[in-house]
């Protein structure tokens, strides 16, 4: 019994000795685990050592901001407000746009967006311009989101993600640009990560009349969802919703 614990207890230094040489700390460390009796070293070096690593992972904050944000849905805003106020800089007024785009608020994103642009490197920022069409997209200016857009793509034609792309066929629907932007969305449905592409194009074909496509377009997705992992069904709930509804 006793050979056991021994055991036991060596394996449990053993392991901790290990932690310290990967996580570069201090050989007294060792010492330390090895010195002091059982369990007290291991207690001190969890607390001091091994809990703080796990607070200050990324999942560990993930998991705070999340607890945040459920008791204070404001709070995140209100930090990231703050940071605009006291630092100023284009990369706190690009957090803090996005956040406004979350919220739904466009208009204070597109002026976010503006004066992060304001410096001399600023139109040539392509994520700060695809922030900007995207706000653009959002608060109902679709000739200035194009505009962006096309900005975007002779400024650096690899930032054009499936998502800007997305975005610029809905530039092109708010214009009534309707041939165009029924071109733009059959170049990005096949290669978009996502039913939100799809579904979008098939509401804009019920709108121009062409019931008979859009209704195949509804199926595909709700066919690209069977068998499909629980969190993509989870991610793509909102599309495939859609497309339940407006199936005949």
């Amino acid at each position: 019994m006793f050979y056991g614990i021994g055991i036991t207890a060596l394996l449990i230094d053993l392991a901790l000795a290990y932690h310290v040489i990967r996580t570069g700390r201090s050989f007294l460390w060792i010492l330390a685990i090895a010195v002091v009796p059982p369990p007290f070293g291991w207690i001190t070096y969890g607390v001091f050592a091994i809990l703080p690593d796990m607070w200050s992972s990324g999942p560990a904050r993930r998991f705070a901001d999340n607890v945040v944000n459920v008791a204070d849905p404001g709070r995140g805003f209100r930090e990231k407000q703050r940071q605009v106020a006291t630092v100023g800089s284009a990369d706190a007024k690009r957090v803090l746009a996005e956040e406004c785009i979350r919220m739904g608020r466009f208009t204070d994103a597109v002026e976010l967006y503006e004066s992060a642009m304001a410096g001399p490197l600023g139109a040539s920022d392509a994520t700060l311009l695809k922030g900007l069409a995207r706000a653009k997209m959002l608060a109902g200016d679709g000739a200035a989101a194009q505009a962006l857009f096309l900005q975007l793509k002779q400024t650096d034609p690899n930032a054009s993600d499936a998502d800007a792309e997305l975005d610029y066929a809905r530039a092109l629907a708010l214009q009534g640009k309707n041939d165009a932007a029924m071109r733009q969305y059959e170049n990005v449905v096949p290669r978009y990560p996502g039913e939100e592409a799809r579904c979008r194009f098939a509401m804009l074909l019920q709108q121009l009349g062409q019931e008979q496509r859009a209704q195949q377009l509804f199926r595909e997705i709700l066919d690209s969802v069977k068998g499909a992992p629980g969190y993509y069904r989870r991610r793509q709930a909102e599309w495939v919703r859609i497309a339940r509804q407006q199936l005949k």
